[in-house]
């Protein structure tokens, strides 16, 4: 073999040369043919080529990741969460940056475009989509003869998906893919874009065309990853137009496209809940139990147990096989891992079947609990889990606080001697169900220990169930009737056995049943100081010398009257609760009734007798009972101004609201005026409220008329003070303004402090009157004394409202409210003017608008409405006026019923 030597003199002159032609090509501004070639080189192989393979590979892990749970219709294609993303956040950076090399270092290389596409991708992925979508129109809008411009706009068409713009979406696939007759979708396109299709068609509940897309280009959805999930949804599609067959020809063809086992037993469980569903004879059930069996003894199906056994459960129920199908239930708990949904799935259902099946109301509470507790919130199931869990906890609380209350209140009854002999009993029963108690726990702990530690939630609800059994004598077993708690009075009695161990302290406090207290005269109440708390700690300590262990027995026993009126209070609100759940959740109006009527029949004369009556009314009216009209007759004649009467009535029960509204208005304007000391203010709205809401129980005569008798005196009228003082000691005993009263007229008796001293005199708790109300004087109108209380300036916080003063005969509030809501919706639309409708004296009407940023726009709408046709017809009686008003000044007005006064004031000072 012959070699060639190198030419040295040859080399020494042509290098040079080479090397500058090389370093003339590496400028990014060389459009030669070396150049261009250099720089496509470099972007192939430099950048490009690895930023594509990075981002393959990113996407595929990406998607790997994805977990289906089951939960709704599985995504074909997983483009990530917010978690996913950021642990791929530097790959999909690094790639993004090798693109950037490219589109600035290499402007001119053949590769920019296909560059910006991946960038855009990139973009997307990383949930960038505005600088996803910069990318894809600077393709469309520079680079026209890209050879990849119809996946550039199903990117598009895609990120504005993601944008949540639907429409968008839609155009774009419309103009320039679906619709547009010059394209033609090939090969993997296809399939991305069937997929998106099916997508959309799913979200507008289109589930045949969904259904149609899939089924046409499944072999065009090349990864096979997204093939299995494809074969996976259909499943599910036509599972839901209940099309068996196919659908279990669709979850059969999971396993031949991945490798993914939680994928595959997914289908698999989806092939026995079908084969389940649909099983007729005994053959199928042969079948169907072999299945399960197989997939039980498969090692790979250890952590999927649960599931498997939950399908052995469904088969048994749809047998009603059903202790048998409780047992599997429980063995689907037992062997759980870390599915809670699945644990939720098997509590639910026995939950169910104590429900239905034995209704055993409490064990099926004790299995919704321990459901609600364990289930996803992002499970289908959530809503309606907790739902059902919330209802029975209501029912199981009113259950036992009737048994544990009437306890309380019938051991509060006893002689001092029988007490102490009842206690005794329950002392030793109680020690001797500890003592059962530690020994079948020691025996449960034992039986259940195994690979996955102590079922602590299925002792749980076992302990549950047993304490139901202890609290209903009459229910042995899972076969509980339905047996009502009132058939056996001997059960009223038997929550004693278990007060102490389910109750702690009960607290006493006033006005308990109302939602919504009104203002209070004092301050809000203070939370127990460290004197009352030792003093508590001393009467404890008292019980346990008297009494020593079973002081527990006897510390929350009523001693007083008024707790024993607690505890009826307590037990006939429980008692209306029942009746509720009952009739509205349970679906069982004989138990209803039978609650109802043993409510009234102990608490007749009480707001919860009103709501209990309506209850029947409407149940006999259902069953067309003729006691439905005697319920009706008591209500209109026993509650006049209620809201049922109302309904009765046929009447709106907005114009109850309405009056609700004035009322309370009304009344926290009294305790707002008195403490801001606007007494002339709070004299108005307690005479407003005797006159018109003498007779309304949420009325406190006691404080109204204590804070009518000291308006008074601060005002001067001494005389006043001292009558309705008196009037409050006598009439309003036990009230707790009646101390702070006494000590008022003890001080007037005996003299004030510093009497004739100060132009103010101190009483007790430094509460100051001075001797007589003094005005600054004014000249001109404003020295009006019919116009002492009002403001002529708007202050900035102050809102402005346009009033109308209308004879009320002939007028009807709702259609005067109608019309005036008509005129400003017509009108006035912008200023989203609302009207309501007052009574004023009984003989007129005050519509009110609300309402205006200033005086100015609101004497606009006043001229407006004047000069409309809607206007001249309501303000067209003699006497009528239309006027602007500050909401400061309405309090003073409406409050005080000077509506009068201030329509003087208006004319004569605001309106010059």
């Amino acid at each position: 073999m012959k070699f060639h030597t190198l030419n040295t003199n040859k080399f020494t002159i042509l290098f040079p040369i080479w090397l500058g032609l090389l370093l003339v090509s590496c400028s990014k501004n060389n459009t030669t043919l070396t150049g261009r070639t250099y720089h496509d080189m470099t972007s192939l192989f430099n950048y490009y080529y690895n930023a594509e393979e990075l981002y393959v590979e990113t996407v595929a892990a990406l998607e790997r990741e994805y977990a289906f749970g089951d939960m709704g219709y599985i995504d074909i294609v997983h483009y990530g969460d917010e978690q996913s993303i950021q642990r791929y956040e530097t790959d999909f950076a690094e790639a993004i940056r090798k693109n950037d090399m490219v589109i600035f270092k290499h402007p001119h290389t053949n590769f920019v475009d296909n560059c910006r596409f991946l960038n855009g991708k990139l973009r997307f992925y990383k949930q960038e989509y505005i600088l996803a979508m910069q990318n894809f129109d600077d393709i469309l809008n520079n680079f026209t003869e890209f050879d990849r411009i119809d996946e550039v706009y199903f990117w598009k068409a895609l990120t504005y998906y993601f944008q949540d713009n639907l429409e968008m979406a839609k155009d774009v696939l419309n103009e320039h893919l679906i619709l547009n007759p010059e394209f033609t979708a090939k090969g993997k396109l296809r399939g991305d874009l069937a997929v998106f299709q099916a997508r959309l068609a799913m979200d507008e509940k289109d589930y045949p065309n969904a259904i149609r897309f899939l089924e046409e280009n499944m072999k065009y959805i090349k990864n096979y990853g997204r093939r299995a999930r494809a074969h996976f949804l259909l499943g599910q599609l036509y599972e839901k137009n209940d099309d068996f067959a196919r659908s279990l020809t669709q979850y059969k063809a999971v396993k031949r496209h991945t490798n993914d086992y939680d994928l595959i037993f997914t289908s698999k469980m989806k092939v026995a809940q079908l084969y389940i569903q649909y099983q007729e004879g005994q053959d199928d059930e042969k079948r169907i139990y072999k299945y399960l069996k197989r997939l039980l003894r498969d090692e790979k199906n250890e952590e999927y147990r649960d599931q498997i056994y939950f399908q052995f459960a469904r088969l048994e129920e749809k047998k009603d096989s059903l202790d048998l199908c409780l047992d599997y239930l429980q063995q689907s708990t037992s062997t759980s891992v870390d599915n809670n949904r699945q644990k939720a799935l098997s509590y639910f259902m026995a939950g169910d079947i104590y429900f239905y099946d034995f209704q055993n109301y409490p064990s099926a509470s004790a299995y919704y609990d321990s459901a609600s507790r364990v289930i996803p919130e992002l499970a289908p199931e959530y809503q309606e889990i907790t739902r059902v869990a919330k209802t029975m906890q209501r029912y199981i609380q009113a259950r036992e606080t009737i048994a544990y209350q009437d306890s309380m209140i019938w051991l509060a009854g006893l002689s001092e001697d029988s007490l102490d002999l009842v206690v005794e009993a329950i002392h030793q029963a109680e020690l001797k169900r500890q003592a059962e108690e530690e020994k079948r726990r020691a025996e449960e702990e034992a039986a259940n220990q195994g690979p996955g530690g102590v079922n602590n939630d299925l002792m749980r609800l076992n302990q549950l169930n047993q304490m139901n059994q202890r609290m209903n004598p009459g229910s042995p077993g899972r076969n509980t009737g339905g047996n009502w708690y009132f058939d056996d009075p001997g059960t009223v009695r038997s929550g004693m056995l278990e007060f102490e161990r389910r109750w702690g302290k009960r607290p006493n406090e006033d006005n308990w049943r109302r939602k919504n207290k009104a203002a209070s005269f004092a301050s809000d109440e203070a939370p127990l100081d460290s004197a009352a708390l030792a003093a508590q700690a001393e009467a404890d300590s008292a019980l346990m010398g008297e009494y020593g262990e079973k002081y527990v027995y006897y510390k929350n026993i009523p001693k007083t009257e008024e707790e024993v009126d607690q505890a009826h209070l307590e037990v006939e609100e429980a008692l209306y609760t029942l009746g509720q759940i009952y009739y509205q959740n349970l679906n069982e109006e004989d138990s209803a009734v039978k609650t109802f009527e043993y409510q009234l029949d102990r608490y007749d004369n009480s707001e919860f007798a009103l709501r209990a009556r309506y209850a029947l009314y409407n149940i006999y009216s259902e069953r067309g009972n003729p006691v439905a009209e005697a319920q009706k007759s008591l209500i209109l004649n026993e509650y006049p101004n209620s809201i049922y009467s109302y309904l009765l009535q046929g009447l709106d029960p907005n114009d109850f609201k309405e009056e609700e509204a004035e009322f309370i208005y009304a009344y926290e304007g009294l305790f707002k005026a008195y403490r801001t000391q606007q007494y002339i203010s709070s004299l108005g709205f307690s005479e407003f409220l005797l006159r018109e809401y003498g007779d309304k129980p949420g009325l406190d005569h006691a404080k109204m008329h204590y804070i009518r008798a000291m308006s008074y005196g601060y005002v001067g009228l001494k005389d006043s003070l001292r009558s309705i003082l008196l009037r409050v000691v006598e009439q309003y005993r036990d009230a707790d303004v009646v101390p702070i009263a006494k000590e008022t007229l003890r001080l007037m008796e005996s003299g004030f402090p510093n009497e004739g001293g100060d132009s103010t005199q101190q009483i007790a708790g430094g509460v100051a009157f001075p001797d007589s109300v003094q005005f600054e004087e004014a000249g001109g109108a404003e020295a009006d004394p019919r116009f002492v209380g009002f403001d002529a300036v708007i202050k900035s916080s102050d809102k402005v409202f346009v009033l109308m003063y209308l004879p009320k005969e002939g007028l009807a509030k709702n259609e005067l409210r109608n019309t005036i809501n008509a005129y400003n919706q017509q009108n006035n639309a912008p200023l989203k003017l609302k009207a309501f409708v007052f009574d004023y004296h009984q003989t007129h009407l005050l519509p009110y608008i609300t309402s205006f940023k200033d005086a100015e726009t609101a004497k606009g709408y006043i001229e407006s409405f004047q000069s409309s046709d809607t206007g001249k017809s309501v303000l067209e009686k003699e006497g009528s006026e239309i006027f602007y008003i500050t909401q400061s000044n309405f309090r003073t007005a409406y409050g005080n019923k000077r509506m009068e006064d201030y329509i003087a004031f208006f004319a004569e000072v605001v309106n010059k």
